[in-house]
């Protein structure tokens, strides 16, 4: 069993927010990281995020940037 997918976004951010509800509606659970926190803004800048393209995906593969490819992503998964 794969572990839940992380998403690196930040809690006001309206972008993240359409990432996070996409997965919401489609019962699809995410560990999700909040940048604005010290641990995971380095662990996204450890996998060569930028905390100010927020928000990413990442499967413990591959990283996804932006809201659009994030949902992208999520619709291969739901």
């Amino acid at each position: 069993m794969m572990e839940k997918p992380i998403l690196y976004y930040w809690g006001p951010c309206p972008t993240c927010a359409i990432a996070t509800k996409y997965a919401d509606e489609h019962g699809i659970e995410l560990d999700l990281r909040d940048v604005e926190q010290e641990a995971p803004y380095y662990e996204l800048l450890a996998l060569g995020g930028d905390a100010n393209k927020i928000p990413y995906f990442y499967d413990g593969e591959t990283l996804v940037e932006g809201v659009d490819a994030v949902v992208e992503h999520l619709k291969t998964i739901a």
